[in-house]
């Protein structure tokens, strides 16, 4: 490990050289803070993103992150997630109904684009939740496939807070089609 100097802070901020070094921080987060961001910071350089995402979905599942950890590594991400794997593990967090799924459903707004296909598998979720948040995320890249798709499934939809979110989604549709 090296560290870089930063003028503003008059500190120095730690960096790591390898990945065992960095993997020490990112498996026990409750170390230096410091040195727990910069093992972050060296995950997401070297795109070693399923394993940061592993090891975070792990202390979420143990209570042992912090909230303020959690929020610098999604913000940190430089590419919405593209592998099953790492979906997979957004979809754990976001089924958990805290606030770590609130910040995943905010990162995956940002990213909609690039992950509508695995959004619209949640719409049948058996979380109502979930079928909301889906629903949400959704506002963010509207599609005329999208809004049949969500008009198809509002009659089969038990829940009224879900039906709300689908009915408003169709709304909100309906005002973008018509903005050129």
């Amino acid at each position: 490990m090296f560290k870089k100097y930063n003028p503003e802070d008059k500190y120095y901020i730690p960096r790591f050289r390898e990945f065992d070094e960095a993997r020490i921080y990112i498996e026990d987060m409750n170390k230096n803070k410091d040195l727990v961001i910069s093992a972050i910071d060296y995950m997401i350089t070297h795109k070693e993103y399923y394993f940061l995402l592993k090891n975070l979905y792990d202390h979420i599942k143990k209570n042992e992150l912090k909230r303020e950890i959690f929020e610098y590594a999604l913000m940190s991400f430089d590419i919405c997630p593209k592998r099953k794997e790492e979906l997979n593990i957004y979809y754990e967090i976001l089924k958990m109904e805290n606030g770590y799924s609130k910040d995943i459903i905010e990162f995956l707004k940002a990213c909609c684009r690039e992950v509508k296909d695995f959004i619209e598998t949640l719409l049948t979720d058996d979380s109502p939740f979930v079928r909301k948040s889906a629903v949400d995320i959704l506002k963010y890249c509207p599609d005329k496939k999208t809004a049949d798709r969500i008009k198809s499934l509002i009659p089969k939809e038990k829940d009224d807070k879900v039906k709300k979110e689908m009915i408003k989604y169709i709304n909100f549709f309906s005002d973008h089609e018509k903005c050129p």
